[in-house]
């Protein structure tokens, strides 16, 4: 059992850790955190073995008391959409997102897809599991089916100002936004470059993680050899996206963020808009001059959904390529982000590279990661080595100075310490990159190649 318990999930390989029996006692544990008498959603992605984890969870979760719709194959944000507009108590989604096709996992929402991380239940369910204090409920919950994909695909439709026929590559990445893409764009009326869009979670092609600016290579090469507007591609469950300007450029998540964010203030009037530890710091500058609230965030989409719910703010985005609309029940999806793009563009009448450019103005490094054991310890020296900036320390460590800033995490899954650096200019990012690099391979700490 030891891992699989995440901070924002459940998550492992499958047939280890987690199995049959674990995603039993996992649905158990679930509707014994949620109350018998309830009534959930659940689906499912692509994976081989996601049906009979499924299967599995949805009969422990009947065992103590709760009711369950099954939904069948469906995206994770197609999850949150049933559970607010039906009026659910829950939902379980069986997914691994964009990890390697031997991994699954479970994620949970409560009422309204407010999210359950760890510190919101998924410790109790453990410390239940752990402690055989499950208990089941005399009457056993009830168990039906019902599909949201087309009610889904309705309000996505609904949301989508967008009549302009754009040249456009979508790469699902062979995950489950292939599930609902051909639908989608029927509905929209649009059509696009098909990459991968059949259901495979051997992943053939590539994984389906767009943060890994690797696995865009193909959708950068389309955009730019047939002339597209953009290209866009999902990861594995479709709550995340990355997109590829007119140029054939990746889009950084936190320049997208800034996009959006002036688009919604001009829309909606002064609001909070949540962004992420690691983001550039033009994130801010624009929404101050578009006379928003900044609010800075710790990482992870149950903090982000938590904060902009509770701010009551219209947007959020984060580096990840999450991106969180009031309107879309204070959570993510990556097809109500794409169609959020689409209509900007159509209102603006111009290329996304020449709307992001204004927003391009400092150096960005990138995520540099590094193998420690001594990550806390070095977020804690971080301070001392570089005196002088202002410091925020609600994730890691972030440390901003007149013409640069960098930010220090560590990684919740792995022994790394994740670094991020940006700079006014080159000059500046390069000099600082190396000077933070040399203290931390000086204090034993490797540098790892990728691995976002």
């Amino acid at each position: 059992m030891a891992g699989i318990f995440k901070a924002y999930d459940i998550r492992g390989v499958y047939g280890d850790a987690l199995n049959k029996d674990m995603g039993y006692q996992i649905g158990l544990a679930y509707s014994n955190l949620i109350g018998a008498g309830k009534t959930i959603v659940c689906g499912r992605d692509g994976r081989p073995h996601s049906e009979e984890l499924q299967a599995a969870f949805i009969d422990g979760a009947r065992d103590g008391g709760t009711h369950v719709v099954n939904m069948g194959l469906c995206t994770t944000p197609t999850s949150y959409f049933a559970c607010s507009r039906g009026g659910f108590d829950g939902a379980a989604m069986i997914t691994a997102s964009h990890n390697p096709g031997q991994y699954n996992g479970i994620k949970f929402c409560r009422e309204d897809a407010i999210p359950i991380g760890y510190a919101e239940g998924i410790d109790r369910m453990e410390a239940a599991i752990q402690q055989d204090s499950l208990h089941k409920n005399e009457a056993r919950g009830s168990l039906s089916e019902k599909d949201f994909k087309d009610d889904y695909i309705a309000f996505l439709a609904d949301s989508s100002a967008s009549r302009h026929p754009f040249k456009f590559a979508v790469d699902c990445g062979n995950g489950m936004g292939g599930f609902l893409i051909r639908d989608f764009l029927k509905a929209v009326d649009q059509d696009a470059v098909a990459l991968y869009w059949d259901l495979d979670f051997t992943f053939p092609n590539h994984l389906a993680n767009p943060l890994d600016f690797e696995t865009l290579a193909k959708l950068r090469e389309t955009v730019s050899s047939q002339g597209l507007d953009f290209g866009v591609a999902f990861d594995g469950d479709a709550d995340r996206c990355f997109f590829v300007d007119d140029q054939g450029e990746v889009v950084p998540a936190d320049i997208l963020t800034t996009l959006i964010a002036v688009d919604m203030l001009k829309k909606k009037g002064p609001g909070a808009i949540i962004y992420d530890i690691r983001s550039s710091k033009v994130v801010a500058e624009q929404i101050k001059a578009n006379g928003g609230t900044p609010v800075l965030c710790r990482v992870g989409h149950s903090f982000m959904k938590a904060k902009l719910r509770e701010m009551d703010g219209p947007f959020g985005g984060e580096l990840a390529g999450h991106f969180y609309f009031k309107d879309f029940f204070f959570a993510d999806s990556a097809f109500y982000t794409m169609t959020t793009v689409m209509n900007i563009l159509e209102e603006a009448g111009k290329p996304l590279s020449e709307l992001i450019a204004p927003f391009k103005t400092y150096v960005p490094s990138g995520e540099i990661n590094f193998k420690t054991t001594e990550a806390d310890r070095l977020i804690e020296e971080a301070p001392v080595k570089f005196p002088g900036g202002d410091v925020n320390t609600i994730d890691g460590i972030r440390i901003d100075f007149p013409d640069w800033w960098f930010c220090l995490r560590k990684s919740n899954t792995e022994p790394l310490l994740r670094l991020v650096v940006e700079g006014d200019n080159a000059d500046v990012l390069n000099r600082q990159v190396e000077s933070i690099k040399e203290w931390l391979i000086g204090s034993g700490a490797e540098v790892q190649v990728g691995g976002h």
